[in-house]
């Protein structure tokens, strides 16, 4: 009897392996093309017709190209490019308005572009932070006097490492410079205001004052600058604003906006922090260093997922 060759061998391991999975493919398609990231994928009724598609926020190959996706199992039926590579995608509903079809909100950089019936409806920017005193009075000093780079008391010291407010985007490419470039630099951008803008790095929503499935939701975003915004679902102002030790990564909710809610913030130290209606200060749980990898929150249950497993 002739011996089993290794090819065969592996066939039968991996048929084996898949007939015990308990997972099922729906739908499969190697060959998808699609790059992106699970915060950027959504599952929404568009048109409110009971029939739901998968939206994508394809970053596109190589990072080139971005572009919005809606599919009906593995078949495109639209997509149309974006203004910048997103960050994180969700559906929610706006209004009470008939017909009730979802908004969808796509994060990118320091923006929330968002979409009515996949057709741009609003672009929500992130307000300017204060700049940094010390850097701001440098590019005064320098608009009315023109002062070496060498002289300048950010080059080459710890002045960028040790700053309590970060630097904008302006100084941070002048640091990157070599030193014949940095007068033209200097010549170039002296007279233009300094901005300091952070960007968004996490979003999820938050039921407005019902806990109904088809209730009208907030935007809660979470940014690079530690902070978690609140938004108004239609004129889309800052409802409320909460601080963080470290950059959140992860969002969970439960309640209600103007009712009761609390907020879960799994964030880049590795620890996981709550938030609550009228609660000054955020809670901590659990010790730092962890690796979190998601959140979610069920049946008023917690889980946690973590490096370690």
């Amino acid at each position: 009897m002739a011996a089993a060759s290794s090819s065969d061998s592996d066939s039968g391991r991996a048929e084996s392996s898949e007939a015990s999975s308990k997972w099922l493919d729906a739908h499969y398609d190697p060959m998808a093309n699609i790059h992106t990231f699970s915060s950027c994928l959504a599952l929404a009724d568009l048109h409110g017709d009971g029939e739901y598609k998968l939206v994508v926020g394809d970053l596109g190959p190589s990072g080139q190209h971005p572009r919005l996706k809606v599919l009906k199992g593995p078949t495109v039926l639209t997509e149309s490019p974006l203004p910048a590579l997103p960050a994180a995608a969700a559906t929610f509903l706006m209004e009470q308005h008939e017909p009730r079809t979802p908004a969808l909100a796509l994060a990118s950089g320091p923006c929330v572009y968002v979409y009515k019936n996949l057709k741009p409806y609003f672009k929500f920017t992130l307000p300017q932070l204060p700049p940094n005193p010390l850097e701001q009075d440098l590019w005064n000093q320098v608009k009315e006097h023109p002062i070496p780079p060498l002289n300048l008391p950010w080059y080459p010291s710890p002045f960028r490492e040790k700053a309590e407010v970060p630097l904008s985007v302006q100084s941070l490419r002048f640091l990157q410079l070599e030193l014949s470039e940095m007068e033209a630099f200097v010549s170039q951008h002296k007279s233009k205001s300094i901005k300091r803008q952070t960007v968004i790095t996490t979003m999820t929503t938050l039921k407005k004052n019902l806990a109904d499935e088809d209730a009208v939701s907030c935007l809660v975003l979470g940014t690079e600058n530690k902070e978690l915004l609140v938004l108004d679902p239609e004129a889309f102002t800052i409802l409320a604003k909460m601080s963080l030790p470290s950059v959140p990564v992860f969002l969970e909710v439960s309640g209600q906006f103007d009712v009761e809610f609390r907020l879960a913030a799994a964030c880049r130290n590795g620890n996981i922090y709550i938030l609550r209606r009228y609660m000054p200060h955020p809670g901590s749980l659990g010790p730092e260093g962890t690796g979190v990898l998601g959140l979610v929150f069920e049946n008023g249950k917690r889980w946690e997922f973590h490096r370690e497993g």
